[in-house]
C-alpha cells in the first residue's frame, strides 16, 4: 500500500506547504514568516523553467526551504495519532525518517508541477498564550481559481515559528494522513507499514539522510 493522499486536494496541500515552509526568526511575526517564505520560493521557481528542472535542483530546493521548517516529530505524531503511543521508540524514529523521505518526494513533485501560483495572506491570529498562530490566506492558481488556505504555526522553546500543518479547502494535511494510516494499520502491523514505506523511498534518498 502506498502512503499518499488520494484526493484532488493532495496537490494543493503540497503546494501550500511548498510555498510557506521556511525557518522562522523569533523576531518575525508568523504572517511575515509566511509572506517572506512564499516570495522566496516563488522567486526560486521562476528561475527554474518547468521543462529544465532537474531532480537534483528540485531536491535541493526541498531540502533548503521545506525540511528545516517542519517539526518532523510533531507532524509524524499527528499523522499516526493514537498509533504513535503504540509504537516503540525505535519504530517511532524509523517512521519519522521514512515519513520525511516520502514527504520530500511528494514536495519535489509539487515543485516540478509549479506553474505560477500565488498566495495572498491575512494577518496572523494567535491563541491566548501567544505560542500558536493561524495565518489564513488564499492560493491563487494560474487559472484564476482561488483556494482557501490555513497555515498553522507554533513557537518552539527557542522562540522560532514553524509550520506544523496546512489546511486546504477545509482539509488538514495531518488529518488526511492520519485517516489513511489508521486504515492501513487495521490490516497490518507497524513493522509491516514501515517496511512498505521503505520500499517507496529510493535507496539513494535514504542514503542522504
Amino acid at each position: 500500500m502506498r502512503i499518499a493522499i488520494q484526493s484532488a486536494a493532495s496537490f494543493l496541500i503540497v503546494t501550500a506547504l511548498t510555498l510557506v515552509s521556511s525557518v522562522a526568526s523569533a523576531a518575525q511575526a508568523p504572517h511575515k514568516v509566511v509572506e517572506q517564505a512564499t516570495q522566496g520560493v516563488i522567486q526560486e521557481l521562476k528561475r527554474l523553467p518547468v521543462e529544465s528542472r532537474t531532480d537534483e535542483q528540485v531536491r535541493h530546493l526541498v531540502m533548503t526551504y521545506i525540511v528545516p521548517a517542519i517539526d518532523q516529530r510533531r507532524v509524524a505524531m499527528g499523522a499516526l495519532g493514537k498509533n504513535w503511543r503504540r509504537a516503540s521508540a525505535q519504530q517511532q524514529q524509523r517512521f519519522i525518517d521514512l515519513f520525511r523521505d516520502l514527504q520530500i518526494r511528494t514536495y519535489s513533485g509539487a515543485f516540478k508541477a509549479f506553474s505560477g501560483e500565488q498566495i495572498s495572506l491575512e494577518p496572523a491570529r494567535f491563541n491566548q498564550r501567544g505560542d500558536r498562530a493561524l495565518v489564513k490566506g488564499q492560493l491563487v492558481q494560474s487559472s484564476g481559481q482561488t483556494i482557501p488556505l490555513d497555515f498553522r504555526l507554533y513557537q518552539t522553546k527557542q522562540g522560532d515559528w514553524q509550520v506544523y500543518d496546512a489546511v486546504v479547502a477545509g482539509l488538514s494535511m495531518v488529518k488526511a494522513y492520519r485517516s489513511q494510516l489508521s486504515e492501513q494499520l487495521q490490516s497490518m502491523s507497524m513493522d509491516e507499514l514501515l517496511a512498505d514505506m521503505e520500499q517507496q523511498v529510493p535507496a539513494a534518498q535514504q542514503a542522504q539522510r
